[in-house]
């Protein structure tokens, strides 16, 4: 009798860890969910906005895109990026070209991201009017050009977010008398949040 209760204890033993090997998340939930959830740690973001510009060349307005990626770190409410950005932004004075990569800073509340950011990189202008100042008489001239601003990701899923950006941005011709430009390209998108394929958690 004695040997036949050992066994079914140790077939009861065996059961439970069938289960808890079998069905990891309903072992959790019976252990009270004593396990933590797991956060990132890690992120890559992409996203395509819609750009207006005042290229401070002209009167008129310029319209075109922005788009990039960030490899982003991720804090606890705040996280730190290395964003590529480029923009492409056509009017009928001048039009403006951008490639830029700079650091990113952002402070997560609920739904909301609030970011900041300073990048550098290069800059294509042309002209519509290849004799018009600045153009080198050949219809186009570049230059560093030096960006700054920030904006707002508002969450729609835990993938998804719709963007509002500013950028501030510094140009120099490198002509003689100097010109400088000062142009605001305001921008609308959306963003993609891609997670690390060792990344299970939730979002």
């Amino acid at each position: 009798m004695g040997s036949f209760h050992r066994r079914r204890r140790v077939a009861w033993a065996g059961g439970c860890l069938a289960l808890i090997v079998l069905f990891p998340r309903p072992a959790r939930w019976l252990m009270g969910q004593s396990l933590p959830a797991r956060t990132r740690s890690a992120e890559f973001t992409t996203f395509g906005m819609y750009s207006s510009l005042t290229p401070n060349y002209g009167p008129e307005l310029n319209y075109g895109f922005t788009a990039g990626g960030d490899f982003t770190k991720l804090y606890k409410f705040t996280s730190l990026s290395l964003e590529l950005r480029a923009k492409d932004a056509n009017g009928p004075t001048v039009g403006e070209k951008t490639l830029a990569v700079g650091p990113r800073f952002e402070y997560r509340w609920t739904r909301v991201h609030a970011y900041m950011n300073l990048f550098v990189g290069a800059g294509k202008i042309t002209f519509a009017d290849k004799y018009a100042r600045g153009s080198n008489g050949t219809g186009q001239n570049g230059s560093v050009v030096y960006s700054y601003g920030g904006g707002m990701d508002y969450d729609i899923t835990g993938q998804w977010a719709t963007r509002f950006d500013y950028q501030g941005e510094h140009w120099d011709l490198e002509e003689k008398p100097k010109i400088l430009l000062f142009p605001n390209v305001f921008s609308i998108g959306i963003v993609c949040r891609l997670r690390f394929a060792r990344d299970r958690s939730q979002w």
